[in-house]
C-alpha cells in the first residue's frame, strides 16, 4: 500500500510541472501563428475605406419629395449624392430618378445618369442620357435639363428628339410648365421645331 502512494504522488507531482509546460507551448505556437497570419494586411484598406466615406459624406438612397404650389406632387431620388465640397449649399447625384404626379391625374417621369442639385435656388440640372416621359404618350431625350424641385418648370438648354402621339419629332428647345387654369403640363418646343407626322389608322 506504501508503495501505491508514492507511485501516485509522484504521477501528481510529474503531472503538475508536465501540463504547465505543454500550455506554454501551445500559446508560444499560436503566438507564431498569429504573427504569421496576412489577414492584418487588410486592415489598413478598411481604416481607408472608413475614412474616405467620412471625408466624402456620401449618401445612399437619398430622396426630396414635396407640393407645387399648385398643387402637383414632386419626387426626386437617386442612387447616391454627396455634398460639394466647395459649396455647401450644392451637391451632385448618381442615378436621378424624378416623377411629377399632376393633379388633372397625368404624370411626368425624368431620368438621367448624374444631376447637380442647388439648394439655394430649389434647382436640379439633371446630365447625361436625359429621359423625360409623359403619361399623355410623348418620350423625349435630351444631353441636359434643368428642373424646379419645388414647381413644375423644366427646361433644356439645348436640343431634343422624341416621339408622341403626332410622330418623331426634334427641337432645339423645351419648357415644361404648368397651364394657366388647368391641372395639366404644357410641353412647349422651339427653335426650329422639325415633326415626322404619322397619321393614325
Amino acid at each position: 500500500m506504501a508503495d501505491k502512494g508514492i507511485t501516485y504522488s509522484r504521477i501528481v507531482a510529474f503531472l503538475k510541472v508536465l501540463l504547465p509546460l505543454v500550455a506554454l507551448a501551445l500559446l508560444s505556437t499560436l503566438f507564431l501563428l498569429s504573427r504569421g497570419s496576412s489577414t492584418s494586411d487588410y486592415i489598413p484598406f478598411a481604416q481607408l475605406d472608413l475614412e474616405q466615406r467620412a471625408r466624402e459624406q456620401q449618401v445612399t438612397s437619398p430622396f426630396f419629395s414635396g407640393k407645387t404650389s399648385s398643387g402637383h406632387l414632386v419626387r426626386f431620388a437617386a442612387e447616391t449624392a454627396r455634398p460639394d465640397q466647395q459649396d455647401p449649399e450644392k451637391s451632385s447625384a448618381v442615378d436621378m430618378d424624378a416623377r411629377i404626379d399632376l393633379t388633372g391625374g397625368s404624370y411626368i417621369t425624368l431620368t438621367s445618369n448624374s444631376a447637380h442639385i442647388d439648394n439655394r435656388t430649389h434647382m436640379a440640372k439633371l446630365l447625361g442620357d436625359v429621359t423625360i416621359v409623359s403619361s399623355n404618350g410623348y418620350t423625349i431625350e435630351t444631353a441636359e435639363l434643368d428642373a424646379a424641385m419645388r414647381e413644375l418648370f423644366a427646361q433644356t438648354p439645348g436640343r431634343v428628339t422624341g416621339s408622341g402621339p403626332a410622330g418623331d419629332f426634334e427641337a432645339g428647345k423645351m419648357i415644361i410648365e404648368a397651364q394657366q387654369d388647368s391641372d395639366e403640363a404644357t410641353l412647349f418646343f422651339t427653335n426650329g421645331v422639325k415633326l415626322i407626322y404619322t397619321p393614325t389608322k
